[in-house]
């Protein structure tokens, strides 16, 4: 494992059991079982090394919304490129569960569930700008995220008994149950 993957795999291994503000550099390189220095070459401190996890997940998961949507535009029939997307980020994040998990359930980091949020409200909004149009589609995506992050939170809350799939099928169902 790189130093650096192991830094960050070794913060949230000490987030499992202590809240971030306890957690020290010390304890950091104890996990890690590196020197202090290692640390240092990749991290100026604790925040700069929570804050380039986080901003690592909320990138890999733009990356899945501009893969998925390549050619939203292109389609009239959105919803298969929903579902897909959907799959997609239930299944990265199943992926990255103890990640999300301490940082959404265990510990939340405000600046991580904003961020979050904030993406999910932007690609939602992306979607609808090349569908149909509602009368209201900020209070349909305000709905919408308010439901996914429930499920998402009383999953992860659950250390994920059902597959991705069932999930993402959760929530794709109940977007076509409030899309009518």
């Amino acid at each position: 494992m790189v130093k650096k993957q192991l830094i960050e795999t070794s913060l949230i291994q000490l987030m499992e059991t202590y809240h971030f503000r306890e957690i020290t550099i010390k304890m950091i390189c104890t996990e890690a079982q590196i020197n202090r220095s290692t640390f240092y070459a990749y991290f100026d401190d604790k925040y700069a090394l929570l804050d380039s996890l986080i901003d690592s997940h909320i990138m890999q998961l733009e990356v899945i919304l501009n893969e998925d949507f390549a050619n939203l535009h292109l389609t009239k029939d959105k919803r298969p490129s929903v579902e897909k997307y959907l799959t997609h980020t239930i299944e990265y994040i199943y992926e990255h569960r103890q990640f999300f998990r301490v940082l959404l359930t265990l510990h939340p980091a405000q600046n991580f569930t904003q961020k979050l949020l904030s993406n999910w409200r932007t690609n939602y909004m992306k979607v609808l700008e090349t569908s149909a149009t509602l009368q209201y589609p900020d209070y349909f995506v305000s709905y919408t995220i308010g439901g996914q992050f429930g499920v998402l939170y009383f999953w992860l809350q659950n250390d994920c008994p059902e597959p991705p799939e069932v999930i993402s099928t959760i929530i794709y169902n109940n977007i076509l149950k409030i899309n009518r």
